[in-house]
């Protein structure tokens, strides 16, 4: 065998052993918080059980249940956006693939949630209930970790999608409150209103970036990802560490974030896919193989 392909074979199988060494890692530290969240700490201060008088079963409290898989997630991805810069700057060896990773995560991860969630803690959970949080788990770390690659291959050009991006976040996240006014909290035509200029101000604010960075306008994929990124992780975390009282760290509710109404949500994703995909095609956006215009 030529040297080259040598030196080529054993730089892949260092590369390997490192992506496993991690995933092991990430994993381990992901069901040792599933572990603590729902078996060892209070769930009274966690869930915030009684609250309102909200129980263990109630669907505020169920939401949750998965949006603890969110906030972990974004622990989970600060930590592998350490390892890639580590990697990259101080050992100096090849980078790790975010879709290696969340391939090699994904079975023991799933298994390991649902059956924590499931078998151990009080009261134990229904199966849809662990599966919906495992989910938002390994999806939020699938986003983030592909955001953390972007960012340590090409830390301008990610800057650029998240700066893009972040002006949609509010209509991806307010786009709930038209389920309001069937609890009583907002008339219709306010709920209505705070859609329509949530999405008339992020749509203005793409296009201004798109404007302003007209020269590394960043792919529609990449934008998406980053609203993603910041609404269903970023925002949840920062949730966690800032908004919870001294004391109370307790997970946010689903509510705060997402609409009740499965169809609501997908009209939601769609619509914002339909805003990018326009504020592309108005800015004239061609690509070439570089992904620069």
């Amino acid at each position: 065998m030529p040297q080259g392909n040598k030196i080529l074979n054993h730089g892949q199988r260092m590369l390997k052993k490192r992506e496993i060494f991690i995933s092991v890692l990430i994993t381990v530290i992901a069901l040792a918080a599933y572990m603590y969240l729902f078996v060892y700490a209070d769930r009274k201060i966690v869930f915030l059980y009684e609250h309102l008088g909200f129980k263990p079963f109630d669907k505020i409290t169920i939401g949750r249940y998965w949006m603890a898989g969110l906030v972990l997630s974004g622990f989970l991805s600060i930590m592998y956006l350490i390892s890639q810069l580590l990697l990259k700057f101080v050992i100096k060896a090849d980078l790790m693939s975010c879709r290696r990773m969340v391939k090699y995560i994904a079975i023991p991860l799933m298994t390991g949630v649902v059956g924590i969630i499931m078998a151990l803690g009080e009261p134990k959970l229904p199966f849809f209930v662990a599966v919906s949080s495992a989910f938002a788990l390994i999806f939020g770390m699938a986003v983030v970790f592909c955001v953390a690659d972007d960012f340590v291959k090409d830390a301008r050009q990610t800057i650029i999608y998240l700066i893009s991006g972040v002006g949609l976040v509010p209509f991806l996240i307010l786009f709930r409150v038209l389920e309001l006014p069937g609890k009583g909290m907002l008339t219709m035509d306010f709920s209505v209103w705070i859609v329509i200029l949530s999405m008339i101000v992020g749509f203005i604010w793409l296009l201004i970036s798109y404007r302003i960075f007209r020269q590394d306008r960043p792919k529609m994929i990449n934008v998406l990802k980053g609203i993603l990124a910041i609404g269903y992780v970023g925002l949840p975390l920062l949730h966690y560490f800032i908004a919870t009282p001294e004391g109370i760290p307790y997970i946010t509710s689903s509510d705060n974030f997402f609409a009740d109404n499965i169809l609501l949500r997908i009209v939601n994703w769609i619509l914002l896919i339909v805003i990018v995909f326009l504020a592309e095609k108005l800015t004239g956006r061609k690509y070439l193989v570089t992904g620069k215009s």
